[in-house]
């Protein structure tokens, strides 16, 4: 008799304990879906900006100029995209108005493009208001085989309770082919320069292949 109660009390104890721990792993799980940290908010915001810069064929008018817009509030007035890459100058975008008016030409000429950013890695400052960010962009073009991959560094900044994108950066490597250096992303003279920008576009965007010479044969 002694040892059934004892067996009870103890099996009382156990699905206690086990309800307990249930109830706190909630209440972790409740707490970090209302109060997010702020690795995954960003985390989160890369993502949307990728959803957001992907496209397929045949926008309307009216859709490449929202979209392109809603890309363009990913990033703060004053951001600067600088694309520097081996054996080019360096192409800088300077301003949200800029970004969105060069979404708008790429979303013009290309016939779809998916994004994606991986292996997001970030650090916040101390004061929670700024962070970096290190990711991997892969990106695909409509009717390309090859995939463009870089490394690419964002600087955010918290504004009004939202991570804007202040600054990005290429880490440079060899897998990505550099924007000709006669059609700089920052151009922004005559008619005729912005056609050359649009007509080299397409080919800016196809990944480089990277080819070794073969050693002299003695």
């Amino acid at each position: 008799m002694a040892n059934r109660r004892q067996g009870t009390v103890m099996n009382r104890w156990f699905w206690r304990t086990i309800i307990a721990a249930a109830l706190v792993a909630m209440a972790v799980w409740l707490y970090s879906v209302f109060f997010p940290s702020p690795e995954r908010l960003i985390r989160a915001r890369l993502a949307q900006l990728a959803k957001s810069a992907s496209f397929g064929r045949n926008e309307s008018p009216v859709a490449i100029l929202a979209n392109s817009q809603r890309v363009a509030d990913f990033f703060t007035p004053d951001v600067e995209i600088r694309v520097d890459l081996p054996g080019r100058s360096a192409a800088i975008l300077s301003g949200r108005e800029e970004v969105r008016e060069r979404t708008m030409a790429v979303r013009s000429i290309v016939g779809g493009l998916q994004v994606e950013f991986l292996d997001i890695n970030v650090a916040v400052a101390s004061d929670k208001q700024s962070a970096v960010a290190n990711l991997t962009l892969k990106g695909r073009v409509a009717g390309e085989k090859d995939l463009i991959v870089q490394e690419l560094k964002f600087l955010l900044n918290k504004i009004e309770g939202d991570w804007k994108i202040k600054r990005v950066e290429t880490v440079k490597t060899l897998s990505f082919k550099a924007w000709p250096e006669k059609y700089s992303l920052s151009s922004s003279g005559s008619p005729e320069e912005e056609l050359d920008w649009i007509s080299h576009t397409r080919s800016w965007l196809r990944p480089r292949t990277l080819v070794v010479d073969s050693p002299p044969r003695h």
